[in-house]
């Protein structure tokens, strides 16, 4: 092992720990989070995937990690070490029949780490996030007694996945593995009653907090097949296990004077307070299967399906009224030529691809539905194994119909694919 690059990289390895509370951040700005566990961050999430629609059920490669299939952790080289990390920038235009706002945000995405074992066992650590929440919408409503009073709705948080995965080649076109993940993290949900136009009306206020601290299991195939004249084929299969997660509950209702818009808030009087209610969430199975085809070092076009039974989503014994999710994704790569000395963008990998969503939600009896057109580069940097992945991807979600909120945004994607040999024995110092 080079103790030099050791040394360099020591610091990477550190933001792992980092990263659980930069990931804690607000990295989500949508009212559909309210609902469920928040908006789903798949395993997909990074750049150099989300370039190509987030096509990644079959995919595997010794420059690069894929979590969302942990058996594609077999490819890595025995004598590699890989670290890959990214950043997501979210701009997003929220429109109804009657208005359009506009909102952003920015996040760390992930961080991954992936080396060699033994001469068939592979494996991986890495931080992602889970699942996201954050919103605030208003309500207004009218009665005849107290005349214009309003709902205010905030939620923030969101729960985020450290796993450790693990791959075995268990015959030269075929690898198995399986990622535990260890869900944690906490997310708030408030509801705020106010009347503007009486000074004689307290305010109500009810809070909601949930914390998770639990387990979960996803496994995953890949076969791959040498179709000669260096024409690849992969299939890859994955399964997310069922699983109740274990959570604790704070439940507060008070009623309280200020507290709008920011502002001070006195409680008057607490009405119901429940410190600590144990119970689960109930996640749901979900399978995905996806297929690649693969030209070495110039091509490949891949297509992934991907469904999750969100009906039987529950969380402290009371369902939410989801619907079974459904993910279609198709996206390519190419790379010119990836040896070029006279020309650096004939060594860069352009990338292209495209998504359709039918989500968890459905309201108003209206499926909230989701599609978006992405793009972008692997950038390799002169003398290295390393490149910069660079994605932009364009898109909408929901719809107007039905007073509902229909959002098109805008999500750039920065990572850095890091590829080091730090496992090789010199003959010489």
């Amino acid at each position: 092992m080079r103790i030099k690059s050791l040394s360099k990289y020591i610091l990477l390895i550190l933001l792992i720990f980092i990263g659980s509370g930069m990931l804690a951040q607000i990295g989500v700005d949508s009212p559909y989070s309210r609902f469920g566990i928040g908006q789903i961050e798949n395993n997909n999430n990074i750049a150099r995937f989300k370039a190509m629609g987030g096509v990644s059920t079959a995919l595997s490669g010794n420059r690069f990690i894929n979590p969302a299939n942990p058996a594609s952790y077999a490819a890595f080289d025995s004598l590699s070490f890989l670290f890959n990390a990214g950043l997501n920038a979210s701009s997003v235009t929220y429109r109804t029949t009657t208005q359009t706002e506009q909102g952003s945000h920015a996040t760390l995405s992930y961080i991954t780490m992936g080396f060699p074992v033994t001469r068939i066992w592979r494996s991986s650590i890495g931080l992602l996030p889970y699942s996201q929440v954050g919103y605030s919408i208003q309500v207004p409503f009218q009665n005849q007694q107290i005349g214009r009073y309003y709902k205010i709705f905030e939620g923030d948080g969101g729960l985020n996945q450290l796993y450790f995965g693990n791959a075995f080649k268990i015959h030269k076109n075929f690898s198995a593995g399986f990622n535990i993940g260890y869900i944690f993290g906490r997310s708030i949900n408030s509801m705020l009653i106010y009347s503007p136009d009486s000074a004689y009306f307290a305010n109500t206020k009810i809070e909601n907090r949930i914390q998770a601290n639990d387990f979960v299991l996803d496994y995953g195939l890949i076969y791959h097949k040498d179709l000669g004249n260096k024409l690849n084929l992969k299939l890859g299969l994955t399964y997310n296990q069922e699983m109740n997660l274990g959570v604790k509950r704070e439940y507060l209702v008070r009623s309280i004077f200020g507290g709008v818009n920011g502002g001070v808030e006195y409680t008057l009087d607490t009405i119901d307070y429940r410190p600590s209610e144990k119970g689960t969430v109930a996640l749901p199975a979900g399978v995905g299967f996806g297929f690649a085809l693969e030209k070495q070092n110039s091509w490949l076009v891949a297509m992934d399906v991907n469904w999750r039974n969100w009906k039987n989503f529950e969380a402290f014994g009371r369902s939410d009224s989801l619907v079974n999710s459904l993910n279609v994704a198709l996206g390519g790569q190419f790379t010119p030529n990836h040896t070029s000395i006279s020309g650096y963008w004939k060594r860069v990998s352009y990338r292209m691809g495209a998504r359709y969503e039918q989500t968890y939600l459905q309201l108003f009896g209206q499926q909230i539905n989701e599609f978006g057109i992405s793009f972008g580069l692997g950038l390799p940097l002169p003398r290295t194994l390393t490149t910069i992945d660079i994605s932009a991807e364009v898109g909408r979600r929901g719809t107007i119909q039905n007073n509902l909120i229909q959002e098109t945004f805008v999500n750039l994607t920065l990572g850095v694919s890091i590829y080091e040999r730090w496992f090789e024995k010199r003959r010489y110092n």
